[in-house]
């Protein structure tokens, strides 16, 4: 998987609440890419290339392509 880092990141806290836990999105990448609230977005767990795991979410709601 390629990437490319557009200048933006963030720290996001884990929330709890009830039986869900979330992570923020900051308000300037919502409000670039029209993010309303209750809009669904489609997140992957997935590893770096030094095995970390990361979350990838697309923003513009759709499922991610199957290689």
């Amino acid at each position: 998987m390629k990437k490319k880092f557009v200048g933006i990141g963030w720290k996001s806290k884990v929330a709890l609440k009830r039986a869900t836990y979330s992570i923020s999105i900051n308000k300037l990448v919502a409000e670039g890419n029209c993010l309303e609230k209750g809009q669904e977005l489609y997140c992957y767990l997935a590893e770096d290339e030094d095995k970390r795991s990361i979350v990838l979410v697309y923003l513009d709601g759709k499922k991610r392509k199957r290689n």
